[in-house]
């Protein structure tokens, strides 16, 4: 196994503020695409920050292809922002040849990497176009080629794909699986479950500023879901006990909703909770040993809490 990053024992707060990071520590392998999963406030932005080296850990370290951050490895990592880094002011080609600009390149290699990162995102034929003039799809494809323009060795992806229409979803994860292909490491960070079943090789799981668990997929199911959930929304001002459960694992109970582990994914177990709690239960719903489960069980959130 060939490294390109390792975070080591990272540790974060802003002044005498609570820790944001606390102890966080994993390893990337070079060439493949790593999920980064966190609920909003589990610390995932400050580790980017941390990652890029804008800011400094507490305690811990951060080396990419085994060397601390410096300037030079700083040029090997390209960033997409969930936030579109765009210059309206400028045509799309331009946007690209100043963040071109910014990583080190000019003259003959910046116009050719120019004109590679934006036949590489379908945008060739639209270059002279400001991002003002283009689609929702559009400018995240363009925002991925400003983050790519230099041939970074490692991209690190915050939820490229949102608010996009499904035909440019996938043209952009096509886009990643084909920067895989080529070589390159990608770090995505994103909301959308299904996008990282589909894209990423590892997965990594961070909340309240602690590293959880990482693996693969096959290995995240394995570990921690190995059966599926039932999730009741219970109506109001109604009694359940765990007798109505049959015997069922309570994951988690709230004042009017409670998750239950299914043995072997049973879905007749469905039928048979309706009948015992008859008109107590307003809605039932039935996750799968998915990625969305492991995630739960770990952390008893939903990704987009």
């Amino acid at each position: 196994m060939t490294v390109a990053l390792d975070c080591a024992n990272v540790s974060f707060r802003y002044d005498k503020k609570k820790p944001i990071l606390k102890g966080v520590s994993f390893q990337i392998e070079q060439g493949v695409i790593y999920g980064l999963l966190g609920p909003n406030g589990a610390g995932k932005s400050t580790l980017v920050k941390i990652l890029l080296g804008l800011n400094e850990p507490a305690e811990g370290q951060v080396r990419w292809f085994g060397q601390p951050i410096s300037a030079q490895t700083r040029r090997r990592i390209g960033y997409v922002p969930q936030d579109l880094a765009l210059l309206y002011d400028l045509s799309a080609v331009d946007n690209v040849k100043f963040f071109g600009r910014l990583n080190g390149l000019s003259g003959d290699r910046l116009e050719s990497q120019t004109k590679r990162v934006l036949d590489f995102v379908g945008l060739w034929d639209e270059r002279k176009k400001s991002p003002g003039e283009y689609s929702g799809g559009m400018k995240r494809r363009l925002n991925i080629a400003c983050g790519i323009v230099h041939a970074p060795d490692v991209v690190i992806m915050d939820e490229p794909t949102v608010g996009v229409d499904p035909q440019s979803r996938n043209r952009i994860m096509e886009s990643i699986e084909q920067l895989r292909d080529e070589g390159t490491t990608v770090v995505y960070i994103s909301h959308y479950m299904e996008e990282v079943e589909r894209l990423c090789t590892q997965i990594g799981v961070i909340d309240e500023g602690r590293y959880l668990c990482g693996g693969t997929l096959t290995e995240l199911l394995e570990a921690y879901a190995p059966e599926a959930i039932v999730n009741l929304q219970l109506a109001k001002d109604v009694n359940i006990s765990p007798t109505d459960f049959a015997g069922l694992e309570v994951i988690q109970q709230t004042a009017d909703t409670v998750s239950i582990s299914v043995p072997g994914g049973d879905l007749d177990i469905m039928g048979r909770l309706a009948a015992t709690l008859d008109n107590r239960v307003q809605q039932f719903t039935y996750i799968p040993p998915n990625l969305e489960q492991v995630f739960f069980r770990l952390t008893r959130k939903a990704l987009r809490d």
